[in-house]
C-alpha cells in the first residue's frame, strides 16, 4: 500500500514539473499552448491540397503530429518532419509514430534552429508573436514557392495566396 502512495505522489509531482515547465514557456518564452489543430480544419486543408506524396512537409510545433499523420495517410509522403520543443507533446508524438509504424521524423528542437531549406510546405498552428518572429525566417530558409499553411493566425506581413474557412476559424495560405 505504501508502494502506492509513493508511485501516485511521483505520478502527481511529474505532472506538476511539466504543468510548470509548459505555464513557464507559454507566459515567459512566447510558445504556442498545447492545443491541436480541429480534425475538420485538418481535413479542410487536406481537400485543398493537391500532393504527389514526393513533397517534403513540416510542421511547426508539431505536438502529436496530427496534421502529418493527416498527410501520410492521405497522400504517402515519405518525407514528413515534425519539430516540437515541449517534452510531453514530443513523448506522445514518438510513441505514437513508433507503434503506428510511421515515417514521420520528430525532432524535438527550437523552431528556429531547424533549417527550413528542404521544405515543399510548411504547417503551423502557434501564436501571433511566433508568427511574426517566423517571417523573417521563412524569407531567408524557404526556397520560392514554397507553401505556408497556418491555420488560426496571419503571418503579418505576408500577403495570404488564399484563405479557407473552417467555421470560425480562418486557414491561411502562403507562397513565399
Amino acid at each position: 500500500m505504501i508502494y502506492f502512495f509513493f508511485f501516485v505522489l511521483f505520478v502527481l509531482i511529474l505532472i506538476l514539473i511539466l504543468a510548470s515547465v509548459q505555464f513557464y514557456n507559454i507566459v515567459f518564452r512566447g510558445f504556442a499552448p498545447f492545443i491541436s489543430t480541429k480534425f475538420e480544419a485538418v481535413l479542410t486543408i487536406l481537400k485543398d491540397l493537391d500532393l504527389k506524396g514526393s513533397e517534403c512537409v513540416y510542421e511547426l510545433g508539431s505536438g502529436k503530429a496530427g496534421f502529418l499523420r493527416a498527410v501520410e495517410q492521405r497522400f504517402g509522403n515519405k518525407k514528413l518532419i515534425g519539430v516540437e520543443y515541449s517534452f510531453f507533446p514530443y513523448i506522445l508524438a514518438k510513441i505514437q509514430i513508433a507503434l503506428s509504424g510511421s515515417f514521420i521524423k520528430i525532432i524535438r528542437k527550437d523552431m528556429f534552429k531547424v533549417n527550413l531549406k528542404e521544405a515543399d510546405i510548411i504547417y503551423c498552428f502557434l501564436s501571433p508573436e511566433m508568427m511574426m518572429r517566423l517571417e523573417k525566417k521563412f524569407k531567408t530558409e524557404c526556397r520560392p514557392g514554397t507553401l505556408v499553411i497556418s491555420y488560426h493566425f496571419k503571418l503579418p506581413n505576408f500577403e495570404p495566396e488564399r484563405i479557407l474557412k473552417e467555421d470560425n476559424d480562418n486557414i491561411y495560405f502562403y507562397r513565399i
